[in-house]
């Protein structure tokens, strides 16, 4: 599996809509069946069951969370996940039922697909508390540094369908802000003392995680370094880690590399001496669905 080239950062796409329950699934098997489902929105609009104005969005999430990717002379594909998760040919999960899909959707967003807000919230650990006016002043900084000159609601919008992507708005009573991430209760949402709503991120135990995702995400942190060994602190700590986009403390880290250690003997190795703790990945005994060590296409020297 090659690690996706890196594009200029994204801080719109999704068209105000998050990414629903059962979009992915039928995006994976229109473009299965035809290249050029999407080319043709009139049609794609009765093959995916939804809006006109909602062909676009889908897109934008099926990319985002490498389900489908361009092909080469036009159209779509299955992308990296697509192949992975929803194939008919032994997809893990081909309805998005188990938790631990969600989590590499998760992992797939903020790694691989450039989206301003998952960078800002889930490339490092600083936002773990914050409001929506602080989320959105991130925003701008981000914005400003990138010299992108960008209205005020288009960040403003870009922040608000990030939070609804992790929370459900409670006066929802249908699945028109149902996403599949809010599964993984990875927000808190309460109230301040001064009555702004406040989002707490990771407090919660991962649920779901499973050693082979961790795994998963593990080989594709080392892949991107080109490295075959990192610290555990690089792990825990390092920016777009698994610690991190998973808000996983040193406890959970742990625990995760022994389950991983147990359930593919050898892939990885703890290395704990007196000067430093490291985590030795193994390429040759890597699980194909794990990724192959490319880099940007070129294949990774170890």
């Amino acid at each position: 599996m090659a690690v996706a080239q890196r594009r200029e950062e994204r801080f719109s796409g999704h068209e105000s809509f998050v990414c629903r329950y059962g979009w992915l699934p039928k995006l994976h098997n229109a473009v299965s069946s035809d290249p050029l489902a999407l080319k043709d929105e009139a049609q794609a609009t009765i093959t995916l069951g939804i809006g006109r104005n909602m062909v676009k969005s889908v897109q934008f999430w099926g990319e985002a969370f490498g389900i489908i990717e361009a092909r080469e002379g036009g159209g779509s594909q299955s992308g990296p996940l697509g192949q992975l998760l929803l194939s008919n040919d032994g997809g893990w999960d081909r309805f998005l039922e188990q938790p631990e899909s969600l989590w590499l959707l998760h992992w797939w967003i903020t790694t691989h697909a450039d989206v301003a807000v998952w960078n800002l919230v889930f490339g490092k650990s600083t936002y773990s508390r914050f409001d929506r006016r602080a989320l959105i002043a991130g925003l701008v900084d981000r914005a400003d540094r990138l010299g992108k000159k960008l209205a005020a609601t288009t960040l403003e919008q870009h922040a608000s369908i990030f939070l609804h992507s992790y929370k459900r708005e409670e006066s929802a009573s249908d699945d028109t802000s149902w996403c599949p991430l809010q599964d993984l209760g990875l927000f808190e949402q309460t109230t301040a003392d001064d009555g702004k709503t406040v989002y707490l991120v990771g407090r919660n135990a991962p649920l779901g995680l499973s050693p082979r995702i961790f795994l998963f995400a593990v080989v594709d942190f080392y892949a991107r370094h080109r490295a075959i060994t990192r610290n555990l602190t690089d792990l825990i700590y390092g920016e777009f880690s698994p610690g991190v986009v998973f808000r996983l403390d040193e406890f959970q880290v742990r625990a995760l590399l022994e389950g991983a250690e147990q359930e593919f003997p050898n892939v990885l190795r703890f290395v704990d001496t007196a000067d430093t703790q490291q985590v030795v990945l193994e390429p040759a005994l890597v699980p194909e669905w794990a990724g192959c060590l490319w880099v940007a296409g070129e294949e990774l020297n170890v």
